[in-house]
């Protein structure tokens, strides 16, 4: 007669069921937000258990979980908590790999209180249309305007709308004209959809050569840009705006945040600092 599997065993079968149940929901729902189908797979698991030791585990599985439904929620979420690092940690290593790039002046608009001094850049890939871009704004400015050891790295990510498009590209058409602040956060800070002519007349508002940016544009150097800022995302693993890579000029922190919250930006700015 088979010795039968003690409490301890038991719990720690149910807990890994729940887990491995929390990585399957997760990686379908990945899947799914993805547009792929998830590929099933029929191959029988080996493992040393015997035939009814296997049932007796699945029969304790099943009952801990409808008695304790509470571990697949919290399987879920450490699963989720996982993938997000994991991804976190993919973005900091090839923000690292490409920090050069992300710092190219020729490519982006440099500003801040003193950039030819600062020893900090807080690169922002961002697109006009969004609200949480349009939320970062303030603290922006305020860091433009009175922290001398960072300077922002303006990087266009049109994602959003077709309209972000153009957006971007007349962003990058000014961007070695000092107006380009003024222009950027009147876009930035606009609501409804910034069509054509709205960019044009807020050019023009600002006393930028709309005739000259849109013969730059028609050149393909900008697009080409904008298509590298593509590549730099995906290589990131960036796939929404607003993207905060934060970085000593040297290279000896860099850190990345996917999304917004004006706490965490300020904490990685002080690791930088304190790095530096």
């Amino acid at each position: 007669m088979k010795t039968m599997l003690n409490a301890k065993t038991a719990i720690g079968a149910a807990l890994a069921g729940a887990f491995a149940l929390g990585a399957l929901a997760v990686g379908y729902s990945a899947a799914q937000q993805k547009d792929e189908k998830p590929k099933a797979s029929h191959a029988k698991v080996s493992t040393s258990f015997s035939e009814t030791e296997e049932e007796e585990i699945g029969d304790i599985v099943r009952a801990y979980l409808m008695e304790n439904p509470e571990v697949i929620i919290e399987a879920v979420e450490a699963y989720r908590v996982q993938l997000q690092l994991a991804e976190v940690d993919r973005a900091k290593t090839a923000a690292a790999q490409n920090l050069a790039l992300l710092l190219d002046p020729a490519t982006s608009h440099v500003a801040g209180k003193n950039p030819d001094t600062a020893k900090i850049a807080v690169i922002e890939m961002y697109d006009y249309h969004c609200g949480y871009c349009k939320r970062a704004a303030p603290l922006i400015t305020d860091v433009l305007k009175k922290d001398a050891d960072v300077k922002i790295v303006f990087r266009e990510l049109p994602i959003l709308r077709e309209e972000s498009a153009y957006a971007a590209e007349m962003a990058l058409a000014a961007r070695d004209d000092k107006k380009f602040l003024d222009f950027h956060f009147d876009m930035l800070g606009a609501s409804g959809v910034l069509t054509e002519d709205r960019v044009d007349a807020m050019a023009k508002k600002h006393g930028l050569d709309v005739a000259a940016m849109k013969k730059e544009i028609a050149s393909g150097a900008i697009p080409d840009m904008i298509q590298a800022n593509h590549l730099l995302a995906q290589e990131m693993g960036v796939d929404g705006t607003p993207a905060f890579i934060v970085a000593t000029l040297d290279g000896s922190y860099v850190d990345v945040m996917i999304g917004w919250s004006e706490e965490r930006l300020k904490d990685m700015i002080a690791e930088a600092k304190q790095a530096g």
